[in-house]
């Protein structure tokens, strides 16, 4: 039995030319096509994700009927939705709602054809909706240099209590990333290796927060940052460094980096969020200051994608690559 998926009360779904499906298709191979190509998953918060595939070469086949895709919670091993999606695209699209926050989910994207018989090999994905917070206490998410007025917070914690907070200096031992510009340069990242900070937050001490090697420029929010791979992948390196803030870049968007948090192994995506004349850097001195946006995975060892099954282990930080 199907129906045209829309405004279903099961999920949010948007995809023009995809319908949800029971009951399940045992998969069988009567033919060897190709499996789709490429995937990728982008958080939206913490009950939605986006995901998208480039068409597979098997679509060239008379016999190609459509895409079937079975959504599986990871834990429990349940299958929570089977989806076709018939209508042709340059480029599929799909956003999945109703997602449990925290849940890791499998997606598995298989090529059908005619016949009901499936590619050999799906496109999995792996992926674990997180909170995305543009402002704090209805208020923007902004940390000062460190000559601003002492009543303005320089330092964010990523989870007290539950709930991520911006800090003022009085508060710099739970800072998990901080602010400070010395001399003509601005940097972001953990206290523990701050130019001014660092003395403040106690040398020698080990930082709560690592900062990934790599960084993702020319992006305007942070569900344009679609990953293929494991999250350490993608981020690069981690090391307790802070990294330099451009004034602007030359495309006048933002700047996305990627932070592990050793205390409880889980991960954030920061953006720094461009002002309205495209710097990165606003305000005057001596307050001068970073916007920011950032998701926050709050389960501990859960990336936001992984390219396997096989590949993910719950009790290790995830590895993630990344893709613009």
């Amino acid at each position: 039995m199907r129906w045209v998926c829309g405004l279903c009360a099961v999920a949010a779904l948007i995809l023009l030319g995809c319908v949800e499906e029971n009951p399940a298709l045992t998969p069988s191979t009567t033919v060897s096509p190709s499996p789709v190509p490429e995937a990728a998953v982008a958080i939206v918060n913490e009950t939605t994700v986006k995901v998208r595939w480039k068409p597979s070469p098997s679509e060239n086949s008379p016999a190609f009927k459509e895409y079937y895709l079975v959504l599986t919670e990871i834990g429990a091993q349940t299958v929570v939705r089977r989806l076709s999606v018939t209508q042709r695209q340059p480029e599929y699209l799909l956003t999945l709602g109703g997602l449990r926050p925290g849940v890791l989910y499998g997606l598995d994207i298989w090529v059908r054809f005619a016949d009901n018989s499936l590619s050999p090999v799906p496109r999995t994905l792996l992926f674990a909706a997180a909170p995305q917070y543009t402002e704090l206490a209805g208020q923007p998410i902004r940390l000062y240099e460190q000559a601003a007025d002492p009543s303005l917070p320089n330092g964010l914690n990523f989870n007290i209590g539950g709930l991520p907070a911006v800090l003022d200096r009085n508060a710099v031992q739970q800072w998990d990333i901080c602010f400070e510009i010395v001399g003509d340069t601005a940097r972001i990242g953990p206290a523990a290796d701050g130019r001014f900070w660092k003395s403040a937050w106690g040398e020698g001490r080990p930082a709560t927060a690592l900062l990934g090697s790599n960084t993702i420029p020319d992006v305007t929010a942070l569900d344009e940052v679609w990953v293929t791979s494991l999250l350490d992948t993608v981020a690069g390196l981690l090391r307790p460094v802070m990294l330099e803030v451009p004034q602007q870049l030359p495309s006048g968007k933002g700047l996305v980096f990627f932070v592990w948090r050793a205390t409880d192994a889980t991960w954030a995506k920061v953006l720094i969020k461009p002002g309205p004349d495209g710097r990165l850097i606003q305000g005057s001195a001596p307050n001068r200051y970073v916007e920011l946006a950032f998701s926050y995975q709050k389960e501990s060892g859960v990336a936001s994608a992984l390219p396997s099954r096989r590949a993910y282990a719950p009790d290790k930080p995830g590895r993630v690559g990344f893709e613009k």
